[in-house]
């Protein structure tokens, strides 16, 4: 199995038309994180893949979404508002300006989680705060890659997808760039299902509240 470890920085600026990704191997490691957001997704060999979202924020509104790489359309990545022609998995969202692709699990989809006692970012009356949890609030979904509606054929029984999170209240604690995920184990004719933590789904559309802007 593989790790991507992705956490929030300063922000980042996509290069007009062009794709920014980036693979990382083996497990990451980094120091200590006490503000933001940081990902992680886990290929398995059974032709599903996990995505762990760990939450230092007080907001639950940071969503990954995910896509594969057959659909890995630039227009739709970089898409900083609204597009009139989405082919699928990309859509429009309520509450979000570009297209969203998949959610993560589903019901219900992968979004950052804020423990019990902390107070969650709600304006006016509860503001944001990026060090809300020092430790960091984990959220983790899994998807089995053979029972996704439409998913490509695998190529010597791989499939290869991105994530990322582009949704969020803090712009700078998105993390936007598309992360690069290969998947072995999938064999054409294969069957399965998706599991959403202790539960099971499938990985359809999922659903999301309105994106507050940045305060």
């Amino acid at each position: 199995m593989s790790n991507e470890w992705i956490r929030a920085g300063a922000g980042v600026v996509f290069a007009s038309g062009i794709v920014v990704a980036a693979t990382v191997t083996g497990i990451g490691s980094a120091a200590a994180q006490t503000g933001g957001i940081s990902i992680q997704g886990e290929a398995h060999t059974n032709c599903s893949f996990t995505i762990t979202l760990t939450n230092h924020t007080n907001s639950r509104n940071y969503q990954p979404d995910w896509w594969f790489e057959e659909e890995n359309d630039p227009a739709m990545v970089n898409a900083t508002g609204a597009v009139a022609d989405m082919p699928p998995p990309w859509r429009a969202v309520g509450g979000v300006p570009w297209p969203i692709a998949r959610w993560v699990g589903d019901p219900p989809p992968l979004t950052s989680g804020v423990a019990e006692g902390v107070p969650v970012f709600n304006p006016p009356a509860v503001g944001y705060n990026r060090n809300a949890q020092p430790a960091g609030e984990v959220t983790t979904r899994a998807v089995d890659l053979r029972a996704v509606t439409d998913a490509p054929a695998p190529v010597d029984n791989k499939l290869t997808l991105y994530y990322r999170v582009k949704t969020g209240p803090v712009t700078a604690d998105r993390l936007p760039t598309p992360q690069k995920l290969v998947v072995d184990g999938c064999t054409s004719g294969g069957g399965g299902s998706s599991e959403s933590g202790s539960g099971t789904g499938s990985s359809g559309s999922g659903s999301f509240g309105s994106v507050i802007p940045t305060p």
